[in-house]
Order: C-alpha cells, then structure tokens, then sequence
C-alpha cells in the first residue's frame, strides 16, 4: 500500500478550496452552519470557518474505528442534534467507503457533506468535495495522525 503524506500547506489549500465551493454553494453565510465530523473534520472546519467569518460551528462526534483502527458500525455519540437545515454543511477530512456520508444524509438529510479529499471506492459520494479519485489503495496521512 503505497503511503501519502499530507502538509499543512495542502490541508490550508484545500481548506480554502472547500470555503470557496461553500460560499458558491450558500444562498447565505451569515445563516450557515458548519459542522465538523470529529476528528478529522476539526482542522479542515476551523480553517473554512474563519475564511468565511461564519461562527457558528459545531462539532459532531461519530466513532467508526475501534482501539485497533478496525472499521464497525458507524455511532453518533454527539450531544448536540441540530444538523440539518439546507445551510448546514458537515465537513470531514476524507470521503473513504462512503459509510460515513451514507451514515449522515440517512440522519440529516438536509444538510450538505463536504469533504477535502475522496477516494475512487467511496460508494456515497460527498456534494462538495475538493479533491476526488484518490486510488483506493492509497494510505494518507495527514499531519495531524
């Protein structure tokens, strides 16, 4: 499996592309929320967040991988429930298998799912996305892991 480092400088990139396919995407940004899937989706959440000056933002804590990084069913651990609406956007770093986006538009059919990169085998795939056809076989590593 071949690995793929990611920089910052890319995560800030890719940060910026994604706040700009939101602000096209957003009748208006003073009413948008974003969210932001935990953990992944912190980093990438924050920096669309300050780009486009909206403050509110939340986090959504979804568990999906067991202490041995084994892939289960996804869980919605969350406290807060308010995330849908049509100017709700639910940020994550990767669009993997797609489960997670499968996961979410089953639970907040609404909002849109936005994501920096995606990979060729994700079965549901994000509205918004900055960088797709990533090979499956790809191992990424953000600068963060």
């Amino acid at each position: 499996m071949q690995k793929q480092y990611i920089t910052w400088d890319e995560i800030n990139h890719w940060s910026g592309k994604l706040a700009e396919k939101i602000a096209a995407d957003c009748d208006d940004l003073q009413q948008a929320t974003l969210v932001a899937v935990s953990r992944g989706g912190l980093i990438p959440a924050q920096i669309v967040a300050y780009k486009l000056n909206i403050r509110d933002v939340r986090v959504m804590k979804l568990i999906s991988y067991d202490e041995n990084n084994v892939r289960g069913e996804t869980k919605d651990i969350s406290t807060d429930r308010l995330f849908d609406g049509s100017d709700v956007y639910i940020i994550d770093d990767l669009a993997d298998s797609g489960d997670t986006i499968k996961y979410l538009r089953q639970k907040y059919p609404s909002s849109k799912m936005c994501t920096l990169l995606q990979k060729t085998c994700c079965k549901e795939h994000p509205d918004i996305c900055v960088r797709e056809n990533i090979a499956k076989d790809t191992c990424l590593v953000f600068p963060w892991d």
